[in-house]
């Protein structure tokens, strides 16, 4: 009997049980937590993921007009659906909140002065695997679940490559205010005429902004208006140039119609003048004309006609615009939908309520008894430029004169508020030098190869 209880005291095989009961527990224990911990980090991950995105999404419409906010609430809200890998929650927007500066973090008040946006996420849980077990273990409450959430900040970066030094003061500074980028002001004209005197600048007033480069000297910035393609980009803030340039402007401009004496080569493919609004004509002060314009008449004096081609007669209750004139002229197929041009043509079906303009005839007024008279001739003498009819397309940065206070030299947020235009005749001598220009379109990416809508994560 003493002999058998030695022997048991004395046995040691099964020991090792013991030691790989307690390894399993903790390995058990470690690997629950692992798991638990590597679900919450992806779940941070999906989350933070989301918010970025809806905060990049959203922050390329801060453009400055009227509405910005509104349309980029609703990208955010609903440009895409996430949803979670790790649990059953859907990633949905909790809150966008839109800023003026981040430093101090100040709200915006308005559509114009939201430079920056704020993309929260609802609350979304995640089930803790390893909870369970503790709380059996221990017979304490331990949580079985774990909530996170995720915010997001971007803002605009945008920038714009090959534009004329050119920019106007926004019209929605105007009393009462008007978004030059909305299509139904597609097709007015806006008058750039260089303001008198000094002090700060009013809606309307146009300036010369310094290249992209820093120089701002008389002769660069000719060269640069007179450029097919003028070098390097503009972006989110721009330099404003001083000094009067007015003869400048009315060479470098002029480079586009073949005008006599005028030393930069490569004019437009048609050079003929259109008429100005009928109001800017009735008062030669106004800056923004409201696109109504004697189309009968011009088909009348340069085509001999007044029956307008049926491509060019008033859809969608607006009348053609000059620059939908000028297309059909040059024998070039777009798609019109009143007054709103989309040229070139792109792959894909026509959009809703778009008529498609065929043509392909060229028919360029021409006058032989009087060639360089842009008022009845409108065939150039000169090699044609690289860019064909794009040749007589300027893009004019719109600044925020009154909020920027701007005047004389500055460098100034322009947030990519860019409006293209047809500068429908040449420019004339002083005093009457100024750009007559229709609105074709606010600049974007979806229409613009040269515009570039970056954003940036804060």
């Amino acid at each position: 009997m003493a002999n058998r209880h030695k022997s048991f005291t004395r046995d040691c095989s099964g020991g090792i049980s013991i030691y790989a009961a307690l390894f399993t527990i903790v390995a058990v224990g470690a690997g629950g937590l692992a798991l638990d911990f590597g679900r919450m980090t992806l779940l941070r991950s999906e989350m933070q993921n989301r918010a970025d995105a809806a905060a990049m999404a959203t922050a390329q419409f801060l453009d400055g007009s009227l509405g910005a906010r509104s349309l980029a609430t609703d990208v955010a809200n609903n440009s895409m659906q996430a949803k979670s890998g790790t649990s059953s929650n859907d990633l949905t927007i909790s809150s966008v909140t839109f800023y003026t500066t981040l430093s101090p973090l100040l709200e915006a008040t308005s559509d114009q002065n939201a430079k920056f946006v704020s993309v929260e996420l609802n609350q979304a849980t995640t089930d803790l695997l390893f909870g369970p077990v503790i709380s059996l273990l221990t017979s304490e409450v331990t949580s079985t679940s774990t909530s996170q959430r995720a915010k997001a900040i971007a803002g605009p970066t945008p920038f714009l490559c090959h534009a004329p030094p050119l920019m106007i003061c926004d019209f929605l500074e105007n009393t009462p205010a008007i978004d030059l980028r909305d299509e139904a002001n597609i097709g007015r004209m806006v008058v750039l005429k260089e303001p008198q005197g000094g002090g700060s600048w009013a809606p309307g007033n146009f300036g010369l902004l310094s290249l992209p480069d820093g120089s701002s000297g008389a002769n660069d910035i000719e060269a640069a208006l007179a450029a097919v393609e003028p070098q390097d980009c503009y972006d989110i803030t721009i330099d404003t140039a001083t000094g009067s340039k007015t003869n400048k402007i009315v060479n470098g401009i002029n480079s586009r119609f073949d005008r006599p004496g005028n030393s930069w080569p490569y004019p437009a493919p048609n050079v003929i003048n259109y008429p100005k609004d009928d109001d800017v004509i009735a008062d030669p002060d106004l800056k923004l004309g409201d696109g109504t314009w004697d189309i009968t008449q011009y088909w009348t004096d340069q085509h001999g006609t007044s029956i307008l081609p049926t491509e060019l007669r008033t859809h969608d209750g607006k009348q053609a615009t000059r620059y939908q004139v000028y297309l059909f002229e040059n024998g070039l197929p777009f798609w019109r939908k009143g007054n709103v041009t989309i040229y070139p043509v792109p792959g894909g079906s026509m959009p809703s309520g778009y008529m498609s303009v065929t043509n392909t005839t060229v028919d360029i007024p021409r006058d032989l008894s009087d060639p360089h008279n842009n008022d009845v001739d409108g065939i150039p003498s000169e090699t044609v430029a690289s860019n064909g009819v794009n040749r007589r397309l300027i893009q004019v940065a719109q600044l925020k004169c009154i909020a920027e206070n701007i005047h004389g030299h500055g460098t100034y947020p322009n947030d990519g508020n860019y409006l293209e235009m047809l500068v429908t005749e040449f420019v004339p001598d002083p005093p009457n030098a100024a750009i007559y220009g229709e609105i074709v379109r606010a600049l974007t990416p979806s229409n613009s190869a040269e515009y570039h809508a970056n954003v940036k994560l804060y």
